[in-house]
Protein backbone atom coordinates (compact mmCIF):
# COMPACT_ATOMS: atom_id res chain seq x y z
CA UNK A 1 0.00 0.00 0.00
CA UNK A 2 1.25 3.53 -0.65
CA UNK A 3 0.86 5.48 1.89
CA UNK A 4 1.80 8.97 2.31
CA UNK A 5 2.22 10.62 5.36
CA UNK A 6 3.81 14.54 5.90
CA UNK A 7 3.82 17.03 8.58
CA UNK A 8 4.37 20.54 7.46
CA UNK A 9 6.30 23.36 9.04
CA UNK A 10 3.06 24.55 10.52
CA UNK A 11 2.19 21.74 12.33
CA UNK A 12 -0.43 20.75 10.05
CA UNK A 13 -0.09 16.82 9.35
CA UNK A 14 -1.45 15.17 6.28
CA UNK A 15 -2.63 11.82 5.55
CA UNK A 16 -2.48 10.09 1.14
CA UNK A 17 -3.85 7.33 0.53
CA UNK A 18 -5.41 8.26 -2.92
CA UNK A 19 -6.38 5.30 -5.57
CA UNK A 20 -5.48 2.48 -2.72
CA UNK A 21 -8.65 0.17 -3.29
CA UNK A 22 -9.66 0.79 0.28
CA UNK A 23 -13.10 -0.36 1.34
CA UNK A 24 -12.53 0.91 5.12
CA UNK A 25 -8.90 2.02 6.88
CA UNK A 26 -6.93 -0.36 7.98
CA UNK A 27 -6.56 -0.61 12.12
CA UNK A 28 -2.71 -0.38 12.15
CA UNK A 29 -2.70 2.96 10.10
CA UNK A 30 -5.64 4.19 12.00
CA UNK A 31 -3.26 3.53 15.20
CA UNK A 32 0.14 4.82 13.59
CA UNK A 33 -1.76 8.44 12.36
CA UNK A 34 -5.16 9.08 14.16
CA UNK A 35 -3.87 10.99 16.96
CA UNK A 36 -2.15 13.37 14.59
CA UNK A 37 -3.28 13.59 10.89
CA UNK A 38 -5.41 16.84 10.57
CA UNK A 39 -5.68 16.57 7.04
CA UNK A 40 -6.53 13.13 5.22
CA UNK A 41 -7.10 12.49 1.57
CA UNK A 42 -8.81 8.92 0.47
CA UNK A 43 -9.92 9.88 -2.90
CA UNK A 44 -10.62 7.70 -5.57
CA UNK A 45 -11.16 4.41 -3.31
CA UNK A 46 -13.77 2.29 -2.68
CA UNK A 47 -15.06 3.35 1.00
CA UNK A 48 -18.07 1.77 2.66
CA UNK A 49 -17.08 1.47 6.31
CA UNK A 50 -16.17 5.10 7.98
CA UNK A 51 -16.16 3.39 11.66
CA UNK A 52 -12.83 4.45 12.08
CA UNK A 53 -13.07 7.70 11.22
CA UNK A 54 -14.05 8.44 14.67
CA UNK A 55 -10.29 7.76 15.84
CA UNK A 56 -9.24 11.02 13.83
CA UNK A 57 -9.89 13.67 17.12
CA UNK A 58 -7.36 16.02 15.09
CA UNK A 59 -8.95 15.54 12.22
CA UNK A 60 -10.22 19.37 10.38
CA UNK A 61 -10.08 18.17 6.36
CA UNK A 62 -11.63 15.37 4.75
CA UNK A 63 -11.46 14.61 1.22
CA UNK A 64 -13.86 11.64 0.32
CA UNK A 65 -13.88 12.30 -3.41
CA UNK A 66 -14.75 9.74 -6.28
CA UNK A 67 -15.34 6.89 -3.51
CA UNK A 68 -18.73 5.99 -5.43
CA UNK A 69 -20.10 6.99 -1.36
CA UNK A 70 -24.25 7.70 -1.04
CA UNK A 71 -26.05 8.36 2.12
CA UNK A 72 -25.62 4.70 3.64
CA UNK A 73 -21.50 5.15 3.99
CA UNK A 74 -22.26 8.08 6.26
CA UNK A 75 -24.36 5.91 8.68
CA UNK A 76 -21.11 4.12 9.35
CA UNK A 77 -20.01 6.86 11.34
CA UNK A 78 -20.06 5.76 15.23
CA UNK A 79 -19.60 9.76 16.31
CA UNK A 80 -19.38 12.83 15.57
CA UNK A 81 -16.19 14.48 14.63
CA UNK A 82 -17.10 18.54 15.96
CA UNK A 83 -13.38 19.66 14.91
CA UNK A 84 -14.39 18.93 11.24
CA UNK A 85 -13.91 22.39 9.01
CA UNK A 86 -13.57 21.27 5.86
CA UNK A 87 -15.78 18.08 3.89
CA UNK A 88 -15.42 17.20 0.11
CA UNK A 89 -17.57 14.52 -1.17
CA UNK A 90 -17.32 15.58 -4.87
CA UNK A 91 -18.23 13.05 -7.83
CA UNK A 92 -19.82 10.73 -5.50
CA UNK A 93 -23.55 9.07 -5.61
CA UNK A 94 -25.33 10.99 -3.20
CA UNK A 95 -28.70 11.40 -3.96
CA UNK A 96 -31.19 12.55 -1.36
CA UNK A 97 -30.67 16.00 -0.37
CA UNK A 98 -32.43 16.27 3.00
CA UNK A 99 -31.11 12.95 4.23
CA UNK A 100 -27.29 13.83 2.91
CA UNK A 101 -27.57 17.17 4.61
CA UNK A 102 -29.17 15.57 7.79
CA UNK A 103 -26.42 13.20 8.02
CA UNK A 104 -23.68 15.39 7.62
CA UNK A 105 -25.23 18.23 10.33
CA UNK A 106 -25.23 15.26 12.45
CA UNK A 107 -21.42 14.06 12.00
CA UNK A 108 -20.11 17.81 11.22
CA UNK A 109 -21.78 20.09 13.25
CA UNK A 110 -18.50 22.91 12.85
CA UNK A 111 -18.28 22.05 9.02
CA UNK A 112 -17.25 25.85 7.44
CA UNK A 113 -16.90 24.14 3.62
CA UNK A 114 -18.30 21.41 1.78
CA UNK A 115 -18.56 20.67 -1.83
CA UNK A 116 -20.46 18.19 -3.25
CA UNK A 117 -19.74 19.01 -7.43
CA UNK A 118 -20.37 15.47 -9.44
CA UNK A 119 -23.15 14.33 -6.84
CA UNK A 120 -26.71 13.37 -8.66
CA UNK A 121 -27.90 16.40 -5.69
CA UNK A 122 -25.82 18.84 -6.66
CA UNK A 123 -27.10 20.86 -9.87
CA UNK A 124 -23.82 22.31 -10.33
CA UNK A 125 -23.70 22.26 -14.19
CA UNK A 126 -19.77 22.11 -13.92
CA UNK A 127 -19.23 19.78 -17.10
CA UNK A 128 -19.72 23.17 -18.85
CA UNK A 129 -22.23 21.75 -21.58
CA UNK A 130 -23.20 24.19 -24.25
CA UNK A 131 -27.06 23.34 -23.21
CA UNK A 132 -26.69 22.09 -19.48
CA UNK A 133 -30.10 20.20 -18.09
CA UNK A 134 -29.86 22.23 -14.95
CA UNK A 135 -31.63 25.72 -14.64
CA UNK A 136 -30.20 28.54 -12.54
CA UNK A 137 -32.93 27.82 -9.92
CA UNK A 138 -32.03 24.35 -8.73
CA UNK A 139 -28.83 25.68 -7.98
CA UNK A 140 -30.03 28.64 -6.16
CA UNK A 141 -32.86 26.03 -4.22
CA UNK A 142 -30.21 23.31 -3.17
CA UNK A 143 -27.59 25.77 -2.27
CA UNK A 144 -29.95 28.42 -0.27
CA UNK A 145 -31.37 24.36 1.42
CA UNK A 146 -27.81 23.66 2.48
CA UNK A 147 -27.11 27.40 3.98
CA UNK A 148 -29.87 27.22 6.06
CA UNK A 149 -29.41 23.53 7.36
CA UNK A 150 -25.94 23.92 8.03
CA UNK A 151 -25.65 27.27 10.00
CA UNK A 152 -21.83 27.45 10.12
CA UNK A 153 -21.11 26.63 6.32
CA UNK A 154 -19.32 29.86 4.79
CA UNK A 155 -18.29 28.30 1.48
CA UNK A 156 -20.23 25.36 -0.40
CA UNK A 157 -18.86 23.60 -3.50
CA UNK A 158 -17.38 26.61 -5.30
CA UNK A 159 -18.52 30.53 -3.27
CA UNK A 160 -20.02 31.58 -0.68
CA UNK A 161 -23.04 30.29 1.09
CA UNK A 162 -25.70 33.13 0.60
CA UNK A 163 -28.54 32.11 2.45
CA UNK A 164 -31.23 35.14 1.26
CA UNK A 165 -31.56 33.65 -2.69
CA UNK A 166 -34.86 35.20 -3.82
CA UNK A 167 -36.55 32.98 -6.41
CA UNK A 168 -39.96 32.38 -7.92
CA UNK A 169 -42.57 30.27 -5.58
CA UNK A 170 -45.06 28.40 -7.64
CA UNK A 171 -48.10 26.75 -5.85
CA UNK A 172 -47.90 23.27 -4.88
CA UNK A 173 -50.96 21.33 -5.90
CA UNK A 174 -49.84 17.99 -5.26
CA UNK A 175 -46.97 16.16 -3.26
CA UNK A 176 -46.22 12.75 -3.69
CA UNK A 177 -49.88 12.20 -5.46
CA UNK A 178 -51.64 13.88 -2.50
CA UNK A 179 -53.32 16.49 -3.56
CA UNK A 180 -52.40 19.96 -1.39
CA UNK A 181 -54.80 22.67 -1.84
CA UNK A 182 -58.24 23.00 -3.29
CA UNK A 183 -58.35 24.59 -6.60
CA UNK A 184 -61.25 25.69 -8.80
CA UNK A 185 -60.82 26.34 -12.43
CA UNK A 186 -62.98 29.33 -13.83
Amino acid sequence: MYLRAMQTSNNDSQLILVQQNLRTLSQEVVKNHADYVDQLDLSYNCLKDLSWLAEFEQLRHLVLDSNRMHEAHLRTLIRPLPQLEVLMLNKNEFSDLPTTIRLIRRFFPNLQYLSLHGNPICPDGLELQPFSSYLRYDYEYYSNYIGQSLSKLKFLDHGLVQRTYHYESFPLKSYAGKQLIQTTSF
